[in-house]
């Protein structure tokens, strides 16, 4: 016999019979007696698995699994398993034979990374659909088995694993490693666990090295697999440990995206490895994860993913990150970028501003030797220099004024007066919840933008305006030249960490006592809060009250 007839399969229901239909429990049992009735599968882990879950109906266990295999096939007595006694689909027909020829050539310990030698099943593993693929929430379910301290590795077509008690379940399943938290997918990715924990899942029980080292290899090449697709689908970057990031890159993507023929594809593979560059530049942290969240709370999801675009050029594939995740400074596409400049929110500008800051003098990022440019001694006579643009001083005569270059600027500053004083009193006792409508409020932006975020991240982006307007006038004052330093120091002083904590701490009483005084007047008046100086700007649209509702 050849090995297209050994690997040759016929579908379940014209080899053995109708397959039992889950919701009609006249067609258990003579589905149960025609499988018994098989050669070489009364002895079987899967059907012992079935007797054990319920000694009395064994029928109905094995209805909750076939249930998930309407493309079942029977396969040759050679590649026939014990784990389960039927193949799931046309593309798995021949696996247990293949395993089996490995499992026998196997003899070293497990290697300390997976490889390309271990797989199984050859090239291609990027397949288009064929009707056959499980529907998302069996791998769904088989993920959530595997979670928690008493998870379990399960098939996507084990729908028995649910009616087994949990005292029974370390008999029957593959008990979860310490180890698999590091390599474990996010929630709601479809990755398709390995096909060794199907049909060899009694050697992985038995931590059968042959067995784990197939086991590592596949879930490598599974979860590659997953990442390009929902790319191609979605245009998101899952966010896989880093762990199983390295799994794959010793798996190699040259070998992952490999046609029929062994040859690898360049784009795939140029795809997948940035993708998995990318992945590295991400932070880790559960304040990153609660980032993603606040996106989208209602969505279980949201925090296994990224918006990404590819751009292809002279050096090769590169994935940006195509949604604005401030504060934090990723690898941004344009269309975000461009946004960012576009649309004034708080963060975005310092952002857009601190990229073009000049640090130090000359431009470079590296700081001179000293940090500040010399100052001649006072009783030194000044050097004839050309006209140059310092800011004057209060209190300059005509004749510096005419001697220094007026500038026309165009400014859209805010000032005190253009807020009423209820709108500050109003932040007095606002809640958390409510100071993105408070910010709003004052920075004329849409208030539904800024909800979007914590009111943490909105302090810190306003704690980095400060930072970085100070570092703005830091570096404008060491470009210039020493002409004018005395009023050089004054900004210096205006701008230092030791002013601001200064101003800060003279501001809270004032604020107090400002606030105070004005409710004074106001219950005096009884008629609550008086109407303050109207806005002279169209952005400072009013609100309605009470922001901390």
């Amino acid at each position: 016999m050849d090995d297209t007839e050994e690997m040759a399969a016929t579908p379940y229901a014209e080899a053995i019979g109708p397959l039992p239909v889950l919701r009609d429990t006249t067609t258990h049992v003579p589905a149960w007696e025609r499988e018994t009735s098989r050669m070489g599968v009364a002895d079987s882990a899967a059907h012992a698995l079935f007797r054990g879950v319920d000694p009395i109906s064994p029928g109905t266990i094995f209805a909750k699994q076939m249930d998930r295999l309407p493309h079942a096939l029977v396969p040759s007595l050679a590649d026939l398993s014990s784990s389960i006694t039927v193949v799931r689909r046309r593309r798995e027909v021949g696996y247990f034979r293949r395993f089996s020829s490995f499992s026998e050539a196997f003899h070293d310990p497990v290697p300390a990374t997976p490889s390309a030698l271990e797989l199984v099943l050859p090239p291609p593993y990027l397949l288009p659909p064929d009707g056959e693929e499980p529907p998302a929430p069996y791998l769904t379910k088989a993920r959530d088995a595997r979670q928690g301290l008493t998870g379990y590795l399960v098939g996507w077509h084990q729908g028995e694993y649910s009616s087994c008690p949990l005292a029974l379940r370390g008999q029957y399943y593959v008990k979860a490693p310490q180890w698999w938290p590091d390599y474990e997918v996010p929630y709601g990715v479809m990755a398709e666990p390995p096909l060794v924990l199907t049909y060899a899942r009694e050697e992985l029980r038995r931590g059968d090295p042959a067995a784990w080292s197939v086991f590592r290899a596949e879930w490598a090449v599974s979860t590659a697999v997953a990442l390009l697709q929902a790319y191609d689908e979605r245009r998101v970057v899952l966010l896989y440990p880093p762990r199983l990031r390295d799994w794959i890159r010793s798996v190699g993507a040259t070998n992952i995206a490999a046609d029929a023929r062994g040859e690898p594809d360049d784009e795939v593979e140029g795809k997948l490895l940035a993708l998995l560059r990318l992945l590295d530049e991400l932070p880790h942290t559960s304040a990153f994860v609660e980032r993603l969240t606040n996106r989208a709370p209602n969505r279980r999801d949201r925090a296994g993913w990224v918006s990404v675009v590819l751009e292809v050029g002279r050096e090769g594939s590169r994935a940006l990150v195509d949604e604005d995740l401030a504060p934090y400074e990723l690898p941004y596409s344009m269309a975000v970028t461009e946004a960012r400049l576009a649309v004034p929110n708080p963060w975005g500008a310092a952002v857009a501003r601190r990229r073009h800051l000049v640090r130090f003098p000359g431009g470079g990022d590296v700081p001179p030797s000293s940090a500040y440019e010399p100052v001649p001694p006072v009783s030194a006579p000044p050097e004839p220099r050309p006209p140059t643009l310092v800011p004057p001083r209060r209190g300059d005569n005509a004749e510096r004024s005419q001697r220094v270059p007026r500038r026309i600027v165009a400014a859209d500053a805010l000032e005190h007066g253009d807020v009423p004083d209820h709108r500050f009193d109003a932040l007095h006792h606002l809640p958390p919840r409510g100071v993105a409508l408070g910010l709003a409020n004052f920075l004329g932006v849409d208030a539904d933008e800024l909800e979007r975020y914590p009111a943490g991240y909105l302090v810190s982006a306003l704690c980095h305006l400060v930072v970085d307007v100070s570092q703005g006038v830091l570096s404008w004052c060491r470009t210039v030249p020493e002409e004018g330093s005395t009023d050089l120091e004054g900004l210096l002083n205006l701008v230092g960490r030791r002013a601001l904590r200064d101003a800060v701490t003279r501001s809270l009483p004032r604020v107090r006592e400002g606030a105070e005084d004005r409710r004074r007047r106001w219950s005096e008046v009884g008629d609550g809060y008086p109407e303050g100086p109207p806005s002279r700007r169209a952005r400072l649209e009013e609100y309605p009250s009470g922001w901390g509702r």
